[in-house]
């Protein structure tokens, strides 16, 4: 597929999407619209249709779940933990649902359940204040969503899980994520790539830290190489830190930031920690 013609798919996407909502605001038309938004990178945009919808449908974990994690993309935490708070409290008890992706999403994403995407990020809006044993807790109640098959959410689960123990301090219970991994894992099992995989890789010793910083090497999936180097990166940065590497912790951080993918969660991460290291 052309860039063209990609380009003219994601056009007719949110066109459909913004007619779809403006005709009957429903919740299924809300969701899907802000969520479009959303992956255009029309972050306030999207906030504000959720922020809507939420006026109409109150108590949608839905529209909480996804509010939430546009706060995250946007640097305001605590709101984002409330959201994914509530969301998480509303989903209690609820089987598994999978949110849909809608027709025409142009994004390979594996199917993930809204528990999943909840408590994934909840588990990370915790990280990001802080907040260790409550993304602990957090992760681990994610990892019981994570579906069979489903590489892509296991292993970026226990990333995100490996590098709060770490920042806790609790080496044992990091060896033990470690040691639940698969090995051996062809990039093929991964829907979006293997970045994450590729981390924990190299927390077991089975990549050198530089080779992650190579942002096209054994990708399956690459939307963007600057927001792979985020990703791939923010691990290195956090294990030199670890290992009591300053200095080069500190250079992979702002290297990241010098991308341009603001919104990624590894750039943001990235930001936060260089914030907290230099006192700003």
């Amino acid at each position: 597929m052309t860039e063209n013609s990609i380009r003219e798919r994601s056009r007719r996407t949110l066109e459909s999407a913004r007619s779809n909502y403006q005709a009957d605001p429903s919740l299924p038309n809300t969701v899907w619209y802000g969520r479009v938004l959303g992956f255009r990178y029309q972050i306030e945009e999207a906030i504000a249709v959720f922020s809507e919808g939420l006026e109409r449908f109150p108590d949608s974990f839905e529209l909480l779940r996804q509010r939430g994690h546009r706060y995250l993309s946007t640097r305001r935490f605590a709101e984002g933990l409330a959201d994914l708070a509530r969301a998480a409290e509303l989903l209690e008890g609820k089987p598994e649902w999978i949110e849909p992706d809608g027709k025409g999403n142009e994004l390979p994403v594996p199917p993930t359940s809204i528990q999943f995407n909840t408590w994934y990020h909840l588990a990370l809006a915790h990280y990001l204040l802080g907040d260790w044993d409550a993304a602990e807790a957090a992760y681990r109640r994610c990892l019981d969503w994570v579906r069979e098959g489903d590489h892509d959410g296991l292993t970026a689960c226990n990333d995100w899980l490996y590098m709060t123990l770490r920042r806790r301090g609790d080496e044992a219970a990091a060896a033990e994520v470690l040691a639940s991994i698969p090995h051996d894992l062809p990039d093929k099992a991964f829907v979006e790539g293997p970045s994450y995989y590729r981390r924990l890789r190299m927390y077991r010793g089975e990549f050198e830290p530089q080779e992650l910083l190579t942002p096209d090497l054994g990708s399956q999936v690459i939307h963007d190489l600057e927001t792979l180097y985020a990703t791939q990166g923010y691990g290195v940065g956090n294990w030199y830190l670890y290992n009591g590497e300053t200095e080069r912790a500190r250079e992979v951080f702002e290297q990241i930031l010098q991308g341009r993918s603001r919104f990624a969660f590894g750039y943001i991460a990235a930001e936060r920690d260089l914030r907290e290291m230099t006192g700003g």
